[in-house]
């Protein structure tokens, strides 16, 4: 069987309303011309977008742990607080637990290259507490806090970008460390490390039940619009001691005790948003309606819903086979450089009609690379791949009967760059492209 397809070019254009047969067909040598395919065109979608709130998104085992809280001028408050269990590096047997501390410091890494999201000199205020609470190897979402005693709190006051570092002592040497969040913990916090009791110091289980860990909530109550920003910190590195968080408690002039973070599976990213400015709330307040521009948010934020209702109109007389299907979301005007657009989106498939919990498209699980969502910094736009996803709701409705047209949602990944980013759709721009073929 020889088959020969000819060049073409498919376009959907949202709004416009005809169907068209290509020149370009599908020919099969010794095939009548009934039993031919026919390559064609459709422009009799529309599509309906909005903005809804985020489900949840998990807040363990990340990559990174974003930090900070932003008042964006767009969308109004965010902010990225921190738990994390520690654990014992280096065990001791005799810790001196009666003595005195001489001081304790907190120093985590900042990740290097996209690192910042936001106002890059503005001064964040930040406050440490030991956790009440032990972080268990369960799943977290970013809805969720982790319980901490307010006693005991430190301080820090100054900018979470790029914080250069002299090296710190380290027993009777020094330690060089890369830029990163570095604070000078209270007299008490210090106290409370340094005294408790023996087994504390000898292994994770013993110090579990002194020192949980701790909780860093930023406290940035009159941040002006276009104040503030997110940060990404590394609290996974373990490669040394040099690079890794951690807790210094010095004591005795040069000894040095260390504790380390547990690791990403017990460190939670706690995501809270809002108040939003009325353009948000009205989208929020209308689950049914349809807006030319919608917005995409971090931390458990926003997402985007879009909904293609005519879509099964395509195989009211007979199902058909997809070649191809991309689909094209330019960003609106709010992008800049301080609050540029992410590097990375997802499409997802909701779960359900009406619910917000979603997967990946058939597409993504395929072939991530051939799935796109990379951001096209000269046309300012995203490109995704979505020809299996449609095909597959066809599939279901022409083979059985079932409608799983359940729409999309447009969201930023939780993880792959972590980052506490946003970005506004200009669904005056949004482009379908569909081929498909069907017999004569």
């Amino acid at each position: 069987m020889f088959i020969r397809v000819a060049p073409f070019l498919i376009v959907l254009f949202i709004g416009l309303n005809s169907c068209t047969k290509e020149n370009g067909n599908v020919v099969i040598s010794n095939q009548n011309q009934k039993e031919q395919l026919s390559l064609f065109r459709t422009d009799t979608f529309s599509l309906i977008t909005r903005t809804i709130r985020e489900d949840s998104l998990p807040g363990n085992n990340l990559s990174y742990a974003l930090l900070g809280e932003l008042n964006d001028p767009v969308l109004g408050k965010s902010k990225a607080s921190l738990f994390a269990k520690m654990n014992i590096i280096e065990p001791e047997n005799n810790f001196p637990n009666t003595r005195e501390p001489d001081s304790a410091i907190l120093y985590i890494p900042l990740v290097e290259g996209l690192n910042f999201y936001g106002n890059r000199g503005s001064s964040q205020h930040l406050r440490i507490y030991p956790l009440s609470e032990t972080i268990t190897g369960n799943v977290y979402y970013q809805k969720q806090s982790v319980q901490y005693h307010q006693s005991n709190a430190s301080d820090y006051f100054g900018s979470l970008y790029l914080q250069k570092i002299d090296s710190i002592g380290y027993r009777k040497t020094k330690m060089a460390l890369k830029p990163g969040l570095i604070v000078k913990l209270s007299k008490e916090f210090a106290r409370s490390l340094m005294q408790m009791p023996a087994d504390a110091y000898k292994n994770n289980e013993g110090l579990a039940k002194y020192f949980k860990g701790v909780a860093i909530i930023p406290e940035n109550d009159e941040l002006l619009p276009g104040e503030g920003g997110h940060a990404v910190f590394d609290i996974s590195n373990t490669q040394s001691i040099d690079s890794r968080a951690k807790i210094l408690l010095y004591y005795n002039d040069t000894a040095t005790f260390v504790f380390g973070f547990y690791g990403k599976s017990a460190s939670v990213n706690n995501g809270q948003t809002g108040p939003y400015p009325p353009q948000i709330v009205e989208q929020l307040a209308n689950p049914k309606g349809h807006f030319t521009t919608t917005y995409i948010q971090a931390l458990c934020g926003l997402k985007t819903q879009i909904e293609i209702p005519y879509l099964l109109n395509l195989i009211a007389k007979g199902n058909i086979g997809i070649n191809k299907a991309e689909l094209y979301l330019y960003t609106n005007n709010i992008r800049n450089a301080t609050y540029y657009a992410p590097p990375r989106m997802n499409i997802f498939q909701p779960n359900s009609k009406t619910g917000k919990r979603n997967k990946f498209i058939a597409d993504a699980l395929e072939s991530l690379s051939n799935y796109g969502g990379l951001y096209n910094e000269t046309g300012h736009y995203y490109k995704f791949v979505i020809t299996r996803h449609l095909q597959n709701i066809l599939n279901a409705k022409a083979l059985n009967g079932e409608d799983i047209n359940y729409g999309l949602f447009f969201a930023l990944p939780s993880d792959n760059p972590v980052i506490g980013a946003r970005t506004g759709i200009d669904h005056k721009k949004t482009r379908l492209i569909i081929t498909y073929t069907k017999p004569n």
